[in-house]
């Protein structure tokens, strides 16, 4: 039972939960073509049903960092994660059931949208609480460092996700969202085991209730989420026509060649956050600035033209958005130290705006492989620009 009361094993735990996200949300992306070819959907309906998931956490995460602040972050987690389990299983069930006949379309694309919504509705939580309950472990002095320790489970989640859903696959094309089904119940399990994180923080319910709209002190931080999260996205949406502009590799190379990437890029993201973030070796201002200096660097070596440059590009522009994440969150939760909850909540919002305002310039590429690049550099310059400003400077100062 002392192994379990250690902060220590409390933040593995709560690291490998959040990877669960990272593992269903790449998972489920590489299994996307076998669904497709396996159901009764076209890849156009399965893209608008992950959306409808991902959407609903623009009205969700701000609450549930909300009810993270004021009844503590372990019920929240375990809503989530109930929810992740819950959403599998629907999908897997009616997902399998489409593939009946045409008779079957409606009432499986019904259940599909209500697991989807689900996950939107639940899994939002995860993240927001997840950074609360670090932050509880840690301490106030050491956020930096309890919000990495979130990060680096989301990308240990994102770098093994895709491993997994390939040898999964190798069973049955269903595999990964049965396998998605399991994890997060076996996770429900540990983290239920627990201690609840409220008695480390004695002013928890004394806190006052934070605004529903972002205070405009966070402006900044927000708008560099928005922007970090839309230029990673455009990105990987420019990939095949990127590589395809600059090669003449069949459709089965250019997906070998995406999935290189995604790994160097996973692999680059969790080598800064161990070896960079985790021992400390900058301040927060620090990384805010050096990560948006390499985001412009490797957004630049994208229009080389030469696919081994590619390699290095998404390294680069991995280490870049490793070290501005738990940066400006970290910034962010230090100008409303009290609802820590609830400010995770308002970056998870900005980060699904900007998976959303990729999804509408993505259509760029089709126009040249080069405009969502130069789009993304105008975007990195944009975070630069508030990196710079004179007030990170005497923010870091004045919390010295």
């Amino acid at each position: 039972m002392s192994g379990v009361k250690s902060s220590q094993f409390q933040l593995v735990v709560i690291g490998l939960v959040a990877a669960l996200m990272g593992v269903g949300q790449n998972g489920l992306l590489v299994s996307l073509p076998f669904l497709v070819e396996q159901s009764a959907f076209s890849l156009s309906t399965w893209s608008l049903l992950i959306a409808v998931g991902s959407f609903l956490f623009l009205p969700s995460a701000p609450f549930w960092g909300r009810v993270s602040d004021r009844h503590g972050p372990k019920n929240v987690v375990l809503q989530a994660l109930a929810g992740m389990t819950a959403s599998f299983l629907l999908l897997c069930l009616f997902a399998m059931a489409s593939s009946d006949g045409e008779w079957a379309m409606g009432w499986t694309l019904t259940g599909l949208v209500v697991a989807r919504v689900i996950y939107g509705c639940t899994v939002a939580g995860m993240v927001p609480a997840s950074q609360h309950w670090a932050i509880l472990l840690c301490g106030k002095e050491n956020r930096l460092q309890a919000i990495t320790s979130v990060s680096i489970g989301l990308s240990i989640g994102r770098l093994i996700g895709p491993l997994v859903a390939v040898l999964a696959l190798k069973l049955s094309p269903f595999a990964p969202l049965m396998l998605m089904i399991l994890l997060p119940l076996i996770a429900l399990l540990a983290a239920a085991w627990l201690p609840n994180p409220n008695s480390l923080d004695s002013d928890l319910r004394k806190r006052t209730s934070a605004p529903w709209l972002p205070d405009v002190v966070l402006m900044p931080f927000l708008v560099s989420g928005l922007l970090l999260c839309a230029v990673i996205a455009l990105l990987q949406y420019s990939f095949s026509p990127l590589i395809g502009s600059v090669t003449q590799w069949s459709t089965s190379e250019i997906s070998d060649a995406i999935g290189v990437l995604l790994t160097v890029s996973a692999a680059a993201t969790f080598l800064s956050q161990v070896f960079v973030i985790k021992k400390k070796r900058l301040t927060a201002v620090s990384m805010y600035r050096l990560g948006s200096i390499a985001l412009l660097i490797g957004f630049g070596l994208f229009l080389s033209g030469y696919f081994g440059v590619f390699v290095l590009a998404s390294a680069v522009v991995s280490v870049g958005a490793a070290l501005l994440v738990p940066a400006y969150t970290s910034m962010a939760t230090e100008k409303m130290p009290d609802t820590p909850g609830v400010v995770s909540g308002y970056v998870s919002m900005s980060h699904t705006i900007g998976y959303g305002l990729a999804s509408l310039l993505a259509f760029t590429a089709t126009l040249s492989p080069h405009y969502p690049i130069y789009l993304c550099l105008g975007f990195s310059l944009a975070i630069g620009m508030v990196a710079f400003r004179p007030w990170s400077e005497r923010l870091r100062l004045a919390k010295r």
